[in-house]
């Protein structure tokens, strides 16, 4: 047992030898939460559409960014979409990052605790109906502050009036999202939109409901 111990105790002494601009991108991200936060950024439309975009960024101790992308889906899906990078220069971050992420508006700083709402939040209330993150979430999750670490914000609502509201992109799977509603919210418990772009959905009692189409 104390042979392991010091063998453990070696190999951690041998990592932390490592210069830091050897490392590689993986462990700088899953190493993230030891940087300062450089900024929090949303789109300002993020409540009114209920698709937030939320970047977090923090420093590095060679003085580049690492950030996390962040497309949540407030009213039902949670997280939809996630990526992260390191070794970005604050001008690369600026005109190659930021300018994509918000091409169509302008975007607005955040609080760390908003941000951090958003994206946890979202995540439990989709969980709540069966939806999980997506898969990159796994490694840009280190990017953010362990969940619990910020109190909750009473003006961040989720769902429509206490309801998922399911809003279909062009490639969600609409009849299976609106099965897997029916089965966890209920019948009639929740509430979705869908456009020409999106499967037409097929539920045995689609005659009983409201629809409400996009054109």
């Amino acid at each position: 047992m104390k042979k392991r111990q010091k063998d453990k105790l070696r190999r951690r002494q041998r990592l932390e030898a490592i210069p830091y601009t050897l490392l590689s991108a993986k462990k700088k991200i899953r190493d993230a939460r030891q940087y300062p936060l450089h900024e929090c950024l949303i789109n300002p439309s993020w409540k009114e559409d209920g698709l937030a975009r939320v970047v977090v960024s923090r420093r590095q101790p060679d003085g580049n960014l690492l950030f996390g992308v962040y497309l949540v889906d407030t009213l039902c899906l949670g997280l939809k979409n996630t990526f992260c990078n390191t070794d970005f220069s604050q001008l690369r971050y600026r005109t190659e990052l930021v300018e994509s992420v918000y091409r169509d508006e302008d975007p607005a700083q955040c609080s760390a605790g908003m941000a951090h709402q958003i994206i946890y939040g979202a995540i439990a209330f989709a969980r709540g109906f069966g939806f999980l993150s997506h898969r990159d979430f796994e490694l840009s999750q280190y990017v953010l502050d362990k969940p619990g670490t910020f109190e909750e914000a009473s003006e961040i609502e989720f769902g429509r009036d206490g309801k998922p509201f399911f809003i279909a992109g062009p490639d969600d799977n609409v009849p299976r999202i609106l099965r897997q509603l029916e089965s966890t919210a209920g019948h009639r418990q929740f509430d979705y939109i869908y456009g020409g772009d999106s499967a037409v959905p097929n539920l045995p009692d689609e005659t009983e409901r409201i629809i409400r189409m996009i054109e």
